[in-house]
């Protein structure tokens, strides 16, 4: 089973511009991959969302309670310093933690293309690689 963990860019992007990363969100949740978020993603959704774009805590709450039923929350143990944006550390811990194949990111140069177990990617790139025709 592919397991998988979002950027809460890619999250945001979904829910706001649509596009390849609600693809992408879309083909996860029908192939039923397994994904996995920690609490500091979730985190960074809720604030991003209310902050930049202005949502209620209303809108949020659907929207989060509709993301949260599909992954599961882990809480990584290790501490990270590899990425070249210190911020982006949490999202690395949470890939390592849930021993991810995948880290999808829209930030992907802030990442090491591959860590441990896990490989970098964009969301246009995890759509290539799970439907190469796409």
């Amino acid at each position: 089973m592919i397991t998988v963990v979002l950027d809460s860019n890619v999250y945001i992007s979904a829910l706001i511009f649509g596009g390849v990363p609600r693809q992408m969100l879309n083909l996860i949740y029908s192939q039923n991959l397994l994904l996995y978020t920690s609490q500091s993603i979730v985190d960074e959704v809720v604030r991003i969302l209310s902050e930049k774009f202005y949502w209620s805590r209303q809108q949020i709450d659907l929207h989060q309670l509709s993301f949260l039923e599909r992954c599961t929350i882990i809480k990584p143990s290790i501490r990270l310093r590899v990425c070249s944006d210190p911020d982006d550390n949490h999202v690395l811990e949470c890939a390592q933690a849930a021993r991810a194949d995948f880290l999808v990111t829209g930030n992907t140069k802030h990442f090491p293309p591959h860590h441990e177990t896990t490989r970098v990617v964009t969301p246009r790139q995890f759509l290539d690689l799970l439907l190469p025709q796409a």
